[in-house]
C-alpha cells in the first residue's frame, strides 16, 4: 500500500494547477522522491524547444535530499566538453532524450558520455529520468541520481513511462490556465453527466462515465488496488481530447470536471482524421503503440487501427515508412 499511496501523491502533485513555476517544480521533485529517490535526491526541471533549437530551462526544483550546489560543477564540466557533434548540453544531452519518456543514461548510447560528469553530483555514477514532452517543444524532465549503477527494473521504466504521460498532460493543462476557464463537462463521482460544453461530451458520456468511476477508484479508494492498477484506472486523457480533475463546490461537494486538453499535434494536414493525426504524432515523438494509447485515453487495438489508416493514406505499407513519409512532411512544413 506503501507504494501506491506514493505514487497516488505523486500523481496528484502533477496536476497541481496552483502553484508557480518554480513552487510547481520543487513540489513535483518532492513528491517524487519516495518512488525515485536513489540516495542523492530528486532534480526537475521545465524546458522549451523550438524547431530544432537547444532546448532551454525555466524553472528548476530539487527534492530536500538533493544539493543545489552540484549542478554549477555539473553543468560548468558539461559546458567546457563542448561535444563535437555541436548537440545541446543544457540540458544534459537534451537530443539524446528527446524522443525518450524514460530511461537511464548508462542504457542510452548517446547519454554514455555523460555519465563521468555524473559524479560531480554527489559521486552519482547513473541517473534515472522521466522525460514528459509533447509537440508543443515544452517538456518536465524528472530525474535521479544513482549512486550505485545497477540496472533499473522493466516494471518501474513502465510505471514512470505512463507517469510521464500525466505529466505531460498536467503541464498542458497549467499552460492553458484551465482553472480559470469553463470545463467541457461537469460528472458526479458516481459518473453521471451533470453539465456539458457542446455536443462532444454528450456524445461520448459514457466514455466519460466510465473514466469519472475509474478516476474515483483510483483515487479515493487508496488501499484496494496496487500501482500497477491505479495507472491502468487512472488515464492521461479520455478518448483523446479530455483530461479529468477534482473539482469541490462552496459546500464541499466533490466533483469530477472534464477539460479540453487535446494533445498539440504536427502541422495539420487534410486527409489525416484528427485522431489518425494525434497518433502519427505521438509515434513521430517515438512512442510506442502501446504507450500512445494510454497516453490518448485509447484501446491499442484503436491506436493499431488509427496507425494502419494513416500509413495507408501516406502511402506507406509499414509503420516505419508511414513515419518516415510523415517526418519528412512535417520537415516541409517547417
Amino acid at each position: 500500500m506503501g507504494s501506491r499511496v506514493a505514487l497516488l501523491d505523486c500523481l496528484e502533485a502533477a496536476y497541481r494547477m496552483d502553484l508557480d513555476g518554480a513552487a510547481y517544480v520543487n513540489h513535483v521533485a518532492e513528491s517524487a522522491a519516495p518512488l525515485l529517490d536513489a540516495g542523492l535526491g530528486v532534480l526537475a526541471y521545465t524546458y522549451e524547444t523550438r524547431r530544432g533549437a537547444a532546448a532551454a530551462i525555466d524553472h528548476h526544483g530539487t527534492s530536500k535530499r538533493f544539493d543545489p550546489a552540484w549542478l554549477p560543477r555539473f553543468y560548468g564540466a558539461i559546458g567546457e566538453a563542448n561535444r563535437p557533434d555541436g548537440s545541446s548540453s543544457n540540458p544534459t544531452g537534451y537530443d539524446t532524450w528527446s524522443h525518450l519518456t524514460c530511461g537511464q543514461a548508462s542504457q542510452v548510447r548517446g547519454m554514455r558520455p555523460f555519465l563521468p560528469y555524473f559524479a560531480l553530483i554527489g559521486g552519482a555514477r547513473d541517473t534515472f529520468a522521466v522525460n514528459a514532452f509533447d509537440a508543443s517543444g515544452r517538456g518536465v524532465w524528472v530525474g535521479a541520481p544513482m549512486r550505485v549503477a545497477r540496472k533499473v527494473s522493466k516494471a518501474k521504466v513502465a510505471m514512470f513511462t505512463r507517469f510521464a504521460a500525466h505529466l505531460t498532460a498536467a503541464v498542458r493543462m497549467r499552460r492553458m490556465g484551465v482553472r480559470r476557464s469553463r470545463p467541457a463537462a461537469v460528472l458526479s463521482v458516481g459518473g453521471a453527466l451533470l453539465d456539458a460544453t457542446g455536443r462532444g461530451p454528450v456524445e461520448a458520456r459514457e466514455e466519460l462515465r466510465r473514466a469519472a468511476l475509474d478516476f474515483d477508484r483510483a483515487r479515493v479508494r487508496r488501499g484496494s488496488a496496487d500501482s500497477s492498477e491505479v495507472m491502468q484506472r487512472w488515464r492521461p486523457l479520455v478518448v483523446s481530447k479530455w483530461s479529468l480533475l477534482d473539482e469541490f463546490d462552496s459546500d464541499g461537494r466533490r466533483f469530477v470536471v472534464a477539460v479540453d486538453n487535446g494533445p498539440p499535434t504536427q502541422p495539420p494536414r487534410r486527409d489525416l482524421s484528427e485522431r489518425e493525426h494525434q497518433v502519427l504524432t505521438q509515434a513521430h515523438l517515438g512512442h510506442s503503440n502501446k504507450v500512445i494509447a494510454y497516453e490518448l485515453g485509447l484501446s491499442d487495438s484503436t491506436v493499431r487501427v488509427l496507425m494502419h489508416r494513416a500509413a495507408k493514406k501516406l502511402g506507406a505499407s509499414t509503420r516505419a515508412e508511414a513515419l518516415s513519409n510523415f517526418r519528412a512532411r512535417v520537415a516541409a512544413a517547417r
